[in-house]
């Protein structure tokens, strides 16, 4: 039975120009200043002036890509960044959300489209290295709820990253008793993100030093963490502040896999133990399409069977302009199958070239 698919774009924002070119504008969210508007059925540009804004012009070029491919499907579009904090992401205070993110934007948006009978697809044009990079942690869970196996009618898909071969993640293996170090170079205050035991052996008393310019700037003790509370893994997200030489000492008791991410990529690389698997979240996810460049490297395995990204577009980037190409054609997909469902949908996608 043929049911209509909605599109949900998550990103910088809009411009009225932009949205203009959408004839189904379904509702709007700015995470940024707390306006949530719904159309009975559209807005209308009356609707939309307050909304409108895109200091970037990111989501706008976004929301023309696919409007350029079908300026009649319906959309819902979720502003989720701001100058301060750019990806807008969950505020926790004492286990409890505090501060609505993107996720929470995302469940809005899919149960308004469940509560009026539409599939959904979800086009995420931005990804970072600031979470659970397995998928195991709090935004996978909750795009969970909507998303993954035996989840029929929505599905999200994302950009897997730049694909430029820069090394932002490095790993290594540390030895029992060993020291690690895991260097980089960087030109200004850099975010890190560490994880241990990511897919491999882990202590509960490893100690990571962080030394600029030889000069020890942090010292980290695995054991006074706490764990995450949705995976019992320990994270740890730091700042490394000013230019030059960065090493990450890394030591534990009982062999240990660590690995790091560089959360702000255009502010630092590594430059020894660099890990060719790189693929942002939410694209890394299990219940995420992940959609790349055949040009870009995400992964030594990226062209094998059953392998992230599942789409590799053929042709020039940025891959954020190149989503709304898949997500109109899984959108088309849903429409006429709305019984379909991730896994569905990865075995359709399999032999396209977009």
């Amino acid at each position: 039975m043929r049911k209509e698919t909605a599109v949900i774009i998550i990103d910088t924002g809009f411009s009225l120009d932009a949205m203009m070119t959408a004839s189904r504008i379904l509702a709007v969210c700015d995470l940024s200043t707390g306006l949530l508007r719904e159309g009975e059925p559209a807005l209308n540009t009356e609707s939309l002036s307050d909304f409108a804004g895109d200091p970037l012009n990111h989501g706008s070029l976004v929301l023309r890509a696919l409007t350029a491919i079908d300026s009649d499907i319906p959309v819902i579009l979720v502003r989720a960044y701001s100058i301060q904090v750019r990806l807008i992401r969950t505020g926790f205070e004492n286990g409890e959300i505090k501060s609505p993110g993107w996720t929470e934007a995302f469940d809005w948006a899919v149960s308004l489209c469940k509560k009026r009978g539409y599939n959904s697809v979800t086009n995420c044009s931005f990804g970072g290295y600031t979470h659970a990079m397995d998928g195991s942690g709090w935004e996978a869970f909750r795009l969970g709820q909507h998303i993954g196996p035996g989840k029929a009618g929505h599905i999200l898909v994302a950009g897997a990253g730049s694909g430029d071969g820069r090394a932002i993640h490095a790993s290594c293996l540390n030895d029992g008793g060993s020291f690690t170090d895991i260097n980089a170079r960087q030109t200004g205050p850099t975010t890190y993100n560490l994880w241990a035991g990511l897919g491999g052996p882990v202590s509960e008393s490893w100690t990571l030093e962080v030394f600029l310019n030889e000069q020890k700037s942090a010292h980290f003790e695995g054991a006074e963490l706490a764990a995450n509370f949705w995976n019992d893994r320990k994270q740890l997200t730091f700042t490394v502040s000013g230019e030059g030489s960065v090493k990450f000492r890394m030591h534990s008791p009982e062999a240990t896999r660590f690995d790091l991410w560089i959360n702000h990529q255009d502010d630092a690389v590594f430059t020894s133990h660099a890990d060719p698997h790189l693929i942002a979240e939410p694209a890394v996810f299990p219940g995420v399409i992940a959609v790349g460049l055949a040009a870009g490297r995400y992964s030594s395995d990226q062209t094998e069977s059953n392998a992230k990204p599942e789409v590799l577009l053929a042709g020039s980037g940025p891959v954020s302009f190149r989503l709304p190409e898949v997500v109109a054609e899984i959108a088309a997909w849903l429409t006429e199958e709305p019984e379909l469902d991730v896994v569905s949908v990865r075995r359709k996608l399999c032999p396209v070239t977009v």
